[in-house]
Order: structure tokens, then sequence, then C-alpha cells
């Protein structure tokens, strides 16, 4: 997710035992689900269903999941998840609980009783009650969704990293963990550049390798919730959006460490430099997702471990984005090439696979003209109001075409000599054709848009005694130039600010000028 952000996962359960060979020996299995939408009360969201398709692979991929073993949903009712909860547990009998562990995955819309399945709901609390008892030995529950920490509150959920344990100590274990996206009374937030939550995006980074303390690919339950927590509450906090805090609760028995991920054997990699330093992000051409999110530091070279395919390598900073397409050989290691990165917009990743959207402004403010002698007596300051409308990658990645329609009027009064005092009256019109280039998306989005348009005014003179009446009509053509500041408050709804500059040649007793003017706006905004 600001989609808004704005998002959403309830578990995952894992595995244990500290070696390749014990992970292989063990029986894991999986239930992903995924539901972009919840009661009527709540916005759609945009990538829960994604995030799970994610999820489900990391999972066969790192954390030696047998493909038979997943079961993934998407858009399930509350009727099927119940459903795929008692043939999960079947299977596990059948196939012997001792040593079994259990995945169990959620992203979607929650609120502080239920999981919101569309227009049915799933109880946390039976969902509790069958994740603990469960015959898996080892079960580990992912909530993506908001309020998601209610679910451990009354079990002593923590926002802190799980405890260490010695993984010198190999013994078996069995237990369940829980670990949630947000705590009980926040929201979880999804990312249009991530393409996914905030959280998913850094379980899945964690799942990969970002998270092994020892840097050898091997991630325990306890790095996987500290990496995840601590990115998932820095880049809340750094993109100026609500800070999210992750919660966990963790009740094992027996010693020795819970291994969630390997590095895949005979697996393709990415080689990323240690110079220039900076923050890369993984795009999965072929499956169209964020794969990772990767740090590299001076000195310090990092590897990333990935299936074979075509993958965007993209290097950000607050300003910029460069990127750089990396084939990537079955069994190979591919080394991103220095000097190959290419500036992109920034919208580059928001723009992949996505429709155009339509948001709606309301819009209120003044207009003056800079030249005195007209502002004091032909076109009067005004006060205008009016819509906007834009389309959201209407003419490519961070573009978008905008239509403004405004209208106003200003009123004042003053001596004309010997005819007496004078009142005087004018009203303005407005409609412009724009495109708006975004210059910076986070924390605040800002954009410069030039554009050609034409302004009416109508002046209506009275004076004299007796009183008589004259009006006069403008019509002129209009360029401008307009920055507009904004920030989502809620998803799809944002409060903005605008000033505005524009020229028009004016024509009035038999002569010409050129002249400048200045708008200044504020905005509501609804994205339709």
């Amino acid at each position: 997710m600001i989609r808004p952000m704005t998002p959403l996962l309830i578990l995952a359960f894992l595995g244990l035992l500290t070696s390749p060979v014990q992970a292989q020996q063990s029986r894991r299995y999986a239930l992903v689900v995924g539901h972009n939408r919840g009661d009527s009360s709540t916005q759609p969201l945009r990538y829960a269903e994604k995030d799970a398709v994610k999820m489900a692979a990391l999972f066969q991929q790192y954390s030696t999941v047998p493909a038979e073993n997943i079961v993934l949903l998407k858009s399930p009712t509350a009727t099927q998840l119940e459903r795929a909860l008692e043939d999960m547990e079947e299977r596990i009998r059948q196939g012997g609980p001792a040593g079994a562990e259990l995945f169990f995955y959620y992203s979607g819309h929650a609120d502080r009783d239920h999981l919101l399945l569309g227009k049915t709901r799933f109880p946390l609390a039976d969902l509790a009650h069958r994740m603990e008892s469960s015959t898996a030995g080892v079960r580990i529950v992912i909530i993506d969704a908001c309020h998601s920490g209610a679910i451990v509150r009354s079990k002593g959920g923590k926002r802190v990293p799980a405890p260490t344990l010695s993984i010198a100590e190999t013994t078996k274990a069995r237990g369940m963990a829980i670990i949630t996206s947000s705590a009980a009374g926040e929201k979880s937030q999804e990312s249009d550049e991530l393409r996914g939550s905030f959280f998913t995006h850094f379980l899945a980074s964690g799942l990969q390798g970002e998270a092994a303390a020892r840097g050898d690919g091997v991630v325990t339950l306890d790095e996987w919730y500290a990496f995840a927590y601590r990115q998932t509450l820095r880049r809340t906090a750094s993109d100026g959006l609500h800070r999210q805090h992750p919660t966990f609760h963790y009740r094992m028995q027996g010693a020795g460490q819970v291994v969630v991920a390997y590095p895949p054997q005979e697996a393709s990699s990415i080689l990323f430099p240690s110079d220039p330093p900076g923050n890369y992000l993984v795009y999965d051409v072929g499956r169209d997702i964020v794969l990772a999110e990767i740090d590299t530091r001076a000195g310090e070279e990092r590897q990333l471990f990935v299936a074979a395919g075509t993958y965007d390598i993209l290097r950000r900073n607050d300003r910029v984005l460069e990127r750089v397409r990396l084939k990537v050989l079955p069994g190979e290691s591919s080394r991103l090439p220095k000097g190959d990165l290419k500036k992109v917009s920034r919208d580059y990743l928001i723009a992949k696979g996505e429709r155009g959207t339509v948001t709606l402004s309301a819009k209120g403010g003044y207009q003056f003209f800079w030249d005195e002698t007209v502002r004091s007596r032909s076109i009067l300051p005004a006060i205008l109001g009016g819509v906007e409308l834009r389309v959201r990658h209407g003419l490519g990645v961070g573009i978008d075409p905008t239509l403004e329609l405004v209208g106003g009027a200003g009123a004042g009064s003053g001596d004309s000599g010997y005819n007496g005092p004078l009142a005087q009256s004018s009203a303005a019109f407005g409609a412009s054709l724009g495109v708006a280039f975004r210059l910076l998306q986070r924390p605040l989005l800002v954009e410069l848009r030039p554009a050609g348009g034409a302004m009416y005014f109508r002046r209506t003179v009275e004076r004299g005694s007796p009183l008589t009446s004259e009006t006069d009509h403008y019509l002129s053509a209009s360029p401008s130039i307009l920055l507009h500041v904004g920030r989502e408050i809620l998803s799809g709804f944002s409060l903005s600010a605008q000033g505005k500059t524009g020229y028009l040649y004016f024509r009035e007793d038999g002569g010409g000028k050129h002249l400048g003017y200045s708008e200044f706006y504020l905005l509501m905004s609804l994205r339709l």
C-alpha cells in the first residue's frame, strides 16, 4: 500500500530445523490467502492478491515447501477459507503430524475481530483457535491487515524483535508464532512504488536472505521478524505515512532456532557491487512484482538468490530512479553492470500494468492582475471557484493530462470625477488544458503544469446621476504555468495548494497590453 496507502496481511506459519537436510526431511505446508476487497466500509486494496502470489512462490523457493503442499486462495469467501483450513489439517494428519510445519499467510482487510473477505467475515478468534489446535508441530501465522495486532494483543504480543536463541542447540521444537503487520489500533499500508504492502515487501526481502544476520542466506524466525519490523517502521516513517509497528507472539517448546529460509541449491543470483552503495529494488518482469529490496554498503558486496529470468534493477534515492535490465541465466550469478543505469521516472513501477485513474478536484482561490491600472479600473481582483479533472498516467509514466474550469467575480467602487461616484463589477471565466509533470512523489506530491486555455471577462460600470450602466466584454487566449503541492490524507482523498502564473493580451480603448496575472488555490481531491 498510502493507497492509499492504505493495507494488510495476516499470517504465516513456518518451519524449524537448522540445516537444509533437516528441512528437506520435514513436511512443510503453506496456506496462502489474498483478498483485495473488504466490506462496504473499506476501500478495495490493489496489491493484496499479488502479495499472496509472491509469498506462495517464495515459500516454495526459500522455505522448502513442496509445490503440492502449497494452497493459494485469491478472493475466497469465509466458507471457502474454513474449508481450506479443514482440508489442510486433514492433509497434515494423513502425512503424519510429527515434524510437520505450517505457514499461514493472509493479506487483505480486517477489523479488530474478523478477516473481511468481501461480503463475508471470518473470526480472528476462530483462526487463532484452529492454528493453536493444529497437529502441525510448528505453526507460523502472518497477518498483513489493518488492526491485525488484535489477534495477539490478548496473548502478550510485543512490538520488539523475537528472542534470540542459540543456533547451536538443535533439538525438536514445537509451538506457534504469530506475526502481524500492525498493532491493534493501526492501519497497514500499501505502496504504489513497491506494488504491494510495506510489510509483505520486507517479509519477502528478508526471506530471500536480507534478514540473515550471518550473511549466509539462512534466515531464522527472530531475524525475519526483526528485519520486517525495523524496515516497515523506518519506511512508513520516512515516507511521511502513519507509523506502522508490526507485532510478534512467540510460544515454542524445545531449544534451537526456527529456520524459515535457506539459500536455494544451485539457484541463480544477482551480485550487487559495493561501489556505489545504494538502495536497489528488484522488479521481476515476467511475474510483474517487486521481488526484493537490497541495501548495499561501501566495501560490502551483496548477493540475492533468484530464479532465472529477466529483472529490472532500480537504484533509487529521494529524487532519482535509475534502471538497468538484467537477464539471469539458470544456475549463473549475474553481476549488476556499472555505468549502465539509466534515469527513469519515479513512477516507473507505479505505472506498470495499470490503467489510468481519474481524479476530480474542487478548488477555490483568488485572482489578481499585476498591472495596477488594469487591476483597479478594468479587470478587478476576483474570488474564483471551480473544478479540475485529471487522468493519472493518461499520457505515459508520470505525465497526467488535466482540465480546469473556473469562474468568479469581483467588485469595487471609486470616483469618476465630473461624473460622480462610480461602481463596477466584473465576472471571470476560464478554461484550460494542461499536462502535469510529477517532480516528487513522497512525502508530498509536487507537480509542474504548463497549460493553454482561454479567459473571458465581463465588466459592468455604473456611474453618474442619473445612473448609467455600461458593460464591456473581453476574451483572450491565456497560456499559464502552475505549481501543485499536495498530500493524500486518506485513501483516495487529498488536500493540495496551487500557485499559478498566466499571460493574456488585453485590448481596451483601441490599444493593447501584455498582462500577467497570478492565481492561488486550495483544493480537495477525490480519486474516482
